[in-house]
């Protein structure tokens, strides 16, 4: 047997628990059970946020195509960045919505086979944390952090981007410094935020992974059940 066969085996094997009355919920389980419809909840308001902005700067737009403005067009950058920043925010909080509401409906499978199980009269038997459930649970963290703090860089942009053309008298006489740290600063928030989202993405892949598992371990388990109770 390789070494890659080993390892793989090892990884997939599944530590199971014995107990005599059905499992409570995990910290993280408890936690996606309460939290789901907040993150939702702020993820359509960071959503709406961005589109509003968006309006915004596209009426700030249309008013500096007529004459230039300092004032405006330090809005319309300002606006443009902060836009940017809480749609991403926004996609962030809907996927960490999304996480939650798995680890909630994992939670129900596990206290729902447990509790089967123990108006059978039987040993509780549940799955340790699988290996997919940790990687599920730094991920969405990582990853909404990740998210956060790209949309904190946003803010900062937005802000240097506002101090630069604020008293501009022209198009050219922008504060350079400031703009290019504004510049930097955007160029790194796009990716830090997109990273964030696709730990995200990977964090929810591994949930789904993990709820099969428990599916798969609760169907073997009822069918012994089933099976004791047949030949009783």
């Amino acid at each position: 047997m390789s070494l890659f066969t080993q390892i793989t085996q090892r990884v997939a094997h599944d530590r199971v628990i014995t107990r005599e009355r059905r499992p409570a919920l995990t910290l993280a389980q408890l936690a996606g059970t309460y939290l789901w419809l907040p993150m939702l909840l702020m993820g359509l308001m960071a959503l709406g946020g961005g589109l509003g902005l968006g309006i915004a700067q596209a009426t700030i737009g249309a008013d500096l195509f007529e004459r230039f403005d300092a004032g405006d067009k330090a809005d319309f950058e300002t606006l443009r960045i902060l836009s940017s920043g809480f749609v991403v925010l926004g996609i962030g909080f809907l996927l960490a919505a999304i996480s939650f509401a798995l680890a909630r409906i994992a939670g129900i499978f596990r206290v729902g086979g447990g509790q089967i199980q123990e108006t059978a009269g039987r040993g509780v038997q549940t799955l340790a944390m699988p290996w997919t459930a940790w990687g599920f649970l730094i991920l969405m963290m990582m990853g909404l952090m990740t998210v956060i703090a790209g949309f904190a860089v946003h803010v900062i942009a937005a802000a240097e981007v506002h101090d630069a053309w604020e008293n501009a008298a022209g198009p050219d006489a922008a504060i350079t410094s400031k703009l290019g740290l504004a510049q930097t600063l955007t160029t790194w928030a796009g990716p830090v935020a997109r990273l964030g989202v696709a730990m995200l993405f990977t964090g929810i892949v591994f949930m789904l992974a993990t709820i099969i598992r428990i599916l798969r371990f609760q169907a073997t388990r009822l069918k012994a059940l089933a099976t004791e109770a047949t030949a009783n």
